[in-house]
């Protein structure tokens, strides 16, 4: 089953750029849908990863780059990480100046964004193999196999500093500048900047290593996102909590910008220092993503919901330049939503078509 894609975001993409496949998309100049980029292989895309201005698609065989240029003339699509094609890669993660790539031996590369020329890290005993590595604009971190963290320094010299930690980790999340850490045991740790109430511990104190989040201890926490100055994390039952900065409406409650002058100051929530939960119609939450500004989330009926800053079109919603309240996107008929990501100023929706799903969708 190849994979569908629909992109909301910064303008990378034009109708020469992209075989538009679902004909109800094509209609609306904000939604761009991809399923075959006309790239030298001509090879299915499998996978995208979202970066600052840019994106990088996985194919059978290679990696393929795009960035956002101002002027049509300079768009190109450029093949990278040619040189480590006879590894297996796990993982991508692009930052705004670098890129991580995580191989399935649990070894890692890092590209710069300019020319994505490659340099090896071996920066841990061959016996820790790196999970993955997440990286956005002041934290690049990484996580082992095993549940060890690190934090990723780079300068004159560059170095992994080990975060104690007292449990395994199992998932970790960049915003702008803090760190979400999921454990084994559905515990949810921060630390990095609390200037907006990012970090979930009732102050906006920083944090210089991770303390326990204990407004969410009690509850198994099985997914968490950071965004630019947001969080959320969904509960094993479904519910969705938020906090952080919401100047955008990017938690999804009251934000002065709308509601100023319509409500009375102390229902307008400009920072929420501890976790709260958002309801989407009474709607179980599989699936939440924090972009710099703005949030998606996706249901257990398959419904996409967006909320906060849309300058760039990110919630899929041409109506609004912002959104303090979750609103939910219609997807074309034909469309199986499957999974989302968020970064930075894009929203990606990954699906199938619903008439495969049941045979081929997993």
């Amino acid at each position: 089953m190849d994979n569908l894609f629909i992109y909301f975001g910064v303008k990378i993409f034009t109708n020469q750029d992209v075989h538009l496949l679902i004909s109800n998309i094509e209609k609306d100049s904000n939604t761009q849908c991809f399923s075959h980029l006309q790239i030298p292989s001509k090879s299915l895309v499998h996978d995208v990863f979202l970066g600052w201005i840019n994106l990088i698609f996985k194919t059978d065989g290679a990696f393929y780059h795009i960035r956002y240029c101002r002027s049509e003339s300079e768009k190109h699509i450029n093949e990278i990480f040619s040189s480590l094609k006879h590894l297996e890669i796990r993982d991508v993660s692009v930052g705004l100046n670098c890129t991580f790539l995580t191989t399935k031996d649990g070894r890692c590369h890092l590209f710069s964004n300019k020319n994505f020329l490659s340099e090896p890290l071996d920066l841990l005993p061959s016996i820790c193999r790196i999970k993955n590595v997440v990286t956005e604009d002041l934290h690049s971190v990484v996580l082992t196999e095993d549940g060890k963290v690190f934090n990723f320094k780079c300068g004159e010299k560059t170095y992994l500093e080990k975060l104690v930690v007292p449990v395994p980790i199992k998932e970790i999340t960049c915003g702008k500048e803090h760190v979400l850490l999921l454990s084994d045991f559905g515990t949810v740790f921060s630390y990095g900047s609390g200037s907006r109430g990012q970090l979930g511990h009732g102050s906006i104190e920083n944090q210089e290593t991770p303390v326990l989040i204990e407004a969410l201890d009690g509850l198994k926490i099985q997914s968490i996102s950071a965004g630019g100055w947001h969080s959320a994390a969904i509960s094993d039952s479904g519910d969705l909590y938020m906090w952080g900065w919401n100047e955008s409406g990017q938690l999804g409650l009251p934000c002065n910008e709308l509601q100023n002058g319509k409500r009375p100051m102390e229902e307008i929530e400009i920072i929420c220092c501890l976790p709260k939960i958002i309801e989407l119609n009474d709607e179980v939450v599989k699936a939440v993503c924090c972009g710099s500004r703005h949030t998606v989330a996706l249901t257990e009926y398959n419904h996409l919901w967006t909320w906060g800053w849309n300058g760039y079109f990110q919630l899929g919603r041409d109506d609004v330049p912002l959104s303090d309240k979750p609103g939910m996107v219609q997807l074309p008929s034909s469309f199986q939503p499957l999974q989302i990501k968020a970064k930075f100023w894009s929203t990606l929706v990954i699906g199938c078509s619903k008439h495969e799903k049941d045979t081929s969708c997993t």
